[in-house]
């Protein structure tokens, strides 16, 4: 165990302290992120997140109670199985922790999991490093309170897709004014890039362990105040419902809607931007072969693409996940597109009004809008369905 000071990177001034675990040697798992990378993908994160929890009552972390705030940082779905059973630990921050490649495997399970999270009082914590396109596609529907920035970042070199990520978390922080901590700081070129992708603390070899009675005399820095979570949770609703309710509904034919969803899709796929879209088809004869195609070619851009619909078969092939709706669902009365990244948000929803009539002659009532909070919280209605 480790307790790795967490300092502001203007001045080195200390704000916390984290509980890592490290490998005894020397070797590559003595860095906590590579450790953490490698249990990760050897599918044993849930047994380091139980040493770690263990831990929580460890003398030498019991000595700074009261006296320091301590982060602790665990797997999300780790807190839904067992935070409530987590020793009690004051002035100790749980983090429930995130990747993109987590989200992206289960973003329904994910949502529900960072959801109780949320209720228990642990800070969300979203990790951008190797998978960084992804993690930003998803940044509007996490929310994290806190943004860790992984080495990986640090060490890339200065290219335009480094500049995507430092404009994608700028949007974000101005927005929510989430932390950002970037790890690996280990000297002064990394602390100076870690600045400049806009984080404002750092862990790493710069900033090394040091006995407990010499962190308690330091003078601290706050950290920020969590959660910073600003859209609204919904109860289960449906994104038309949402939309009408400071909007009025226009009226339209399907054929119509066609083409409106067509621009949509198109905007978003020429933007080039990491994206969270949402489709809702009503039915699966209603998902053709040809919007089959755009959406997959969407998905490829944005990252992330969800399809819904009766009958539609529960797969995820690529970046395209689909997942059927109950017969009896309201949201099977309804059409739906919407596209949420860091700096575009767009929604059309539409309820069928069941009049008779060629299919392409069917109306609907809709809603347009771009209002950042209404388009997340219809995305987050419809993927609460599936956790």
């Amino acid at each position: 165990m480790t307790l790795a000071p967490v300092r502001r990177l203007t001045d080195g001034a200390l704000a916390a302290v984290e509980l890592q675990l490290r490998a005894a040697n020397a070797g590559a798992l003595h860095s906590a992120q590579e450790l953490r990378r490698v249990a990760r993908l050897m599918d044993e994160k849930h047994d380091l997140d139980r040493i770690k929890a263990d831990c929580i009552t460890d003398p030498q972390l019991r000595a700074l109670v009261g006296e320091l705030p301590v982060m602790a940082a665990f797997d999300a779905p780790y807190l839904t199985d067992t935070g409530s059973t987590l020793p009690p630990a004051p002035s100790t921050r749980i983090l429930a922790s995130v990747s993109a490649h987590l989200f992206g495997e289960a973003p329904h399970g994910m949502l529900r999991a960072l959801g109780t999270a949320r209720e228990r009082g642990n800070t969300i914590c979203l990790e951008i490093g190797d998978d960084a396109d992804h993690a930003l596609a998803f940044l509007a529907l996490i929310e994290p309170d806190v943004i860790v920035v992984t080495p990986t970042l640090l060490h890339a070199p200065t290219s335009a897709e480094t500049a995507r990520i430092v404009h994608a978390l700028a949007a974000h922080a101005e927005r929510s004014h989430c932390t950002i901590i970037a790890e690996g700081v280990n000297d002064e070129a990394t602390r100076a890039t870690a600045e400049t992708i806009g984080a404002t603390f750092g862990i790493g070899e710069l900033y090394p362990a040091l006995p407990a009675e010499t962190l308690l005399a330091e003078d601290l820095v706050p950290l920020p105040a969590a959660p910073v979570w600003t859209t609204p949770d919904v109860e289960e609703t449906t994104p038309f419902a949402l939309a009408t309710r400071d909007t009025a509904p226009r009226r339209g034919t399907k054929s119509l809607l066609i083409e409106m969803s067509k621009a949509l899709e198109a905007q978003a796929t020429g933007m080039a931007w990491p994206m969270v879209a949402i489709g809702t088809f009503q039915h699966s004869r209603h998902f053709t072969q040809s919007t089959a195609a755009r959406w997959n070619a969407l998905s490829e851009v944005t990252g992330f693409a969800g399809v819904y619909g009766t009958e539609i078969v529960a797969a995820s092939e690529g970046n395209v996940h689909r997942a059927p709706l109950a017969p009896g669902d309201p949201l099977v009365d309804e059409w739906t597109v919407a596209v949420v990244g860091p700096h575009f948000s767009a929604l059309i929803a539409a309820r069928d009004r069941h009049d008779n009539g060629p299919d392409l002659e069917r109306t609907f009532d809709f809603v347009q809008t771009f209002d950042r909070t209404t388009t997340v919280q219809a995305v987050r209605s419809v993927l609460h369905r599936f956790g």
